[in-house]
C-alpha cells in the first residue's frame, strides 16, 4: 500500500513566523554535503532548534528531507524518500513512493517492492529465484556453470570462456560470476579516519567505512550489520554470524536455544564558591548548571532553572522545565507528552522519541515497530514476527521521573552484579547498594538478591550498571528506571522522599 504523506513546510514556516520572529535569521541552507537530508546544524541559543533551508525544526519531534519537514516522525529514526520522511522499520521507499513493508525482507525493485527470499531484482524486473542463481542484465544464470560477460553488451557464458582478469584478494569482496567494476568516492566534509566519507550512503564503524542500506544500518565494533539480518547478533561490540535465531547477548555471553549454554565469554576569593563566572553563597542559593538562582524559588535544579518540587504543575523533564495547564503528563525524555492525545512514547537509556499512535505497533526500546514484521526481545528488534510473543507492559523512565510518586514505595538501589539466561527467564544477581522504605523503615536484610524476569517481556539490563527497583508482594522485584548516577540520583531521592516525610 502506498503512503501519501505531504511534506509539511507550510505549516512549520508558519509556525516558526511566531515562535522564532524570523528562522530566515537563523537558518542559512547548506547546499553541501548535507543536502540530502537537508540538515544544516544547530541554531545558537535556539533550544536545540535546527535548520531545514531556512526553517527551524526539532530532530525528536519532526524530520528534514531536501528542505521540507515532515511532522511527527523524529530524524533520530527516518529515512528520506525525496522531500518526504518515512519510519524505514514499518516503510519502504521505491522510487520516490513510500510503502508499507510486507516483510521485513521486502526491497525495491524499481517502482515496486518485491521479496529476497523468493524473487530477484534483474534490472528492474522481477524474476523468480532459483538456487545459485545471479543477475546478468533483466536474466539470471547458474553461477556454477555460466558467467555473466560485461563488457558493452551483457551476455551469458559457459565457464569454458573468460572475460574477467585473473581474481586477486583485492577482488574478493566482489560476488563470484560478475567482474568488478569501479566508483570514486564522493568529496565530503565527514572523515572516517583520514578518508572522507557521506555519512547519508556510508557508515563509519571504528574507522572502517561501509556502504549504508539505510538508518537500520548499525556498527559493531569495527564491523556492520542491519537489524533486516538474520542469524546475526552483536554482543559488547563483537559482531556474530550464523547464530541461531533465539539468541541472545547478556551480559557479554551468547545464550543460544534449546539449552541457553554459554558460547563466549574564574578563580575565586578564599571561601567563596562558583557558579559559572560569578560567586555565590550556598547557604542562600543554589547553583543549576552555571545559573545561581534563590533558593526560596526552590531547591532543586531542571537544567539551568530552580523549581519547586511540590508544585505539581512544574514538571521537570530531562533539563527542560514545564508548567502543566492540569494534572496530567508526563516524560518522553525531555519532551512532555500530554495525555489522551493519540501519541506514544517509547524510550531507550539513549533516546526518548514521541511516534503517532498507530494500530498494531508497540515499542521496542526507541523503536515503534509494526508487530507483523518484527518482534522485540530485550528491547532488541527481531526480523521475525512472532504474534503470541509477549510485549513489554511498560518502559523504563529517568529517575527523575519517577519522583515523588516513588517515596511510598519499597525501593532499593541494585547494581547488577551478574546475568544468566536459561529458557525465557533471565537470572540477575543483585547487590543492593541503597534501600529505602519512608513508610515503614523496611530494609532488606540480604545485600545479595537473586532476580528472576521474564527475558523478552523485560527490559534490558548490563552488567555492572546500577538501577532503581521496586519490591512487590512474595519476593518479587520489579525494575523501574534507567541506568543512573549513584552520587546525584541517590541524593534526589533521598532529599525528595525524607523532605516529604518530614
Amino acid at each position: 500500500m502506498e503512503i501519501n504523506r505531504p511534506a509539511a513546510k507550510g505549516v512549520v514556516t508558519l509556525l516558526c513566523m511566531f515562535a522564532t520572529y524570523s528562522a530566515q535569521d537563523f537558518c542559512h541552507h547548506d547546499k553541501g554535503s548535507h543536502s540530502n537530508a537537508g540538515f544544516s546544524g544547530e541554531m545558537e541559543g535556539s533550544q536545540h532548534l535546527h535548520c531545514c533551508g531556512n526553517v527551524s525544526y526539532k530532530i525528536s519531534e519532526s524530520s528534514c528531507c531536501n528542505g521540507n519537514v515532515t511532522l511527527g516522525l523524529s530524524q533520530l529514526v527516518a529515512d528520506c524518500c525525496d522531500s518526504v520522511a518515512y519510519n524505514p522499520l514499518n516503510e519502504i521507499c521505491c522510487g520516490g513512493r513510500i510503502l508499507t513493508r510486507n516483510s521485513t525482507h521486502a526491497k525495491c525493485c524499481g517502482k515496486v517492492m518485491y521479496l529476497t527470499t523468493t524473487h530477484l531484482c534483474c534490472d528492474d524486473i522481477i524474476l523468480e529465484l532459483k538456487e545459485n542463481h545471479s543477475c546478468c542484465g533483466n536474466k539470471t544464470f547458474d553461477m556454477t556453470t555460466h558467467y555473466c560477460y560485461t563488457d558493452l553488451t551483457l551476455e551469458i557464458k559457459p565457464y569454458n570462456e573468460t572475460c574477467c582478469p585473473k581474481v586477486t584478494d583485492s577482488d574478493s569482496e566482489y560476488p563470484q560470476g560478475s567482474c568488478p567494476t569501479c566508483t570514486l568516492p564522493k568529496v565530503s566534509e565527514f572523515m572516517c579516519g583520514s578518508e572522507p566519507y557521506n555519512p547519508q550512503e556510508t557508515i563509519c564503524c571504528s574507522g572502517k567505512l561501509y556502504k549504508k542500506a539505510s538508518t537500520l544500518t548499525k556498527c559493531c565494533g569495527k564491523n556492520f550489520y542491519t537489524l533486516l539480518d538474520d542469524n546475526v547478533l552483536c554482543c559488547n561490540g563483537i559482531l556474530h554470524l550464523n547464530v541461531p535465531e533465539q539468541s541472545e547477548c547478556v551480559g557479554g555471553v551468547i545464550y543460544a536455544p534449546p539449552n541457553t549454554i554459554c558460547q563466549m565469554f574564574a578563580r575565586p576569593r578564599l571561601g567563596e564558591h562558583c557558579c559559572g563566572g560569578k560567586t555565590f553563597d550556598p547557604h542562600t542559593h543554589i547553583c543549576c548548571n552555571g545559573h545561581s538562582h534563590n533558593k526560596m524559588k526552590g531547591n532543586f535544579c531542571c537544567g539551568s532553572e530552580v523549581y519547586d518540587h511540590h508544585n505539581q504543575l512544574l514538571r521537570c523533564c530531562s533539563g527542560h522545565l514545564y508548567k502543566l495547564t492540569r494534572l496530567s503528563g508526563e516524560c518522553c525524555g525531555s519532551h512532555l507528552l500530554e495525555y489522551n492525545n493519540n501519541q506514544t512514547c517509547c524510550s531507550s537509556s539513549t533516546n526518548s522519541i514521541i511516534y503517532d499512535t498507530k494500530p498494531n505497533h508497540h515499542c521496542c526500546g526507541h523503536y515503534y515497530f509494526n508487530t507483523s514484521l518484527w518482534s522485540c526481545c530485550a528491547e532488541h528488534l527481531k526480523p521475525t514476527p512472532k504474534p503470541n510473543s509477549s510485549l513489554a507492559e511498560y518502559r523504563l523512565k529517568p529517575l527523575a521521573d519517577l519522583i515523588p510518586d516513588m517515596c511510598n514505595k519499597t525501593v532499593f538501589f541494585g547494581k547488577v552484579e551478574s546475568l544468566a539466561l536459561e529458557n525465557d527467564q533471565r537470572h540477575v544477581v543483585l547487590k543492593v547498594v541503597w534501600q529505602v522504605n519512608v513508610k515503614s523503615e523496611r530494609f532488606i536484610k540480604d545485600p545479595w538478591l537473586h532476580v528472576s524476569m521474564d527475558h523478552c517481556s523485560s527490559p534490558d539490563t548490563e552488567n555492572g550498571m546500577t538501577y532503581l527497583w521496586e519490591e512487590k508482594h512474595d519476593r518479587k522485584y520489579k525494575l523501574l528506571s534507567h541506568p543512573v548516577d549513584l552520587t546525584s540520583d541517590m541524593h534526589l531521592l533521598y532529599a525528595v522522599c525524607y523532605q516529604k516525610k518530614g
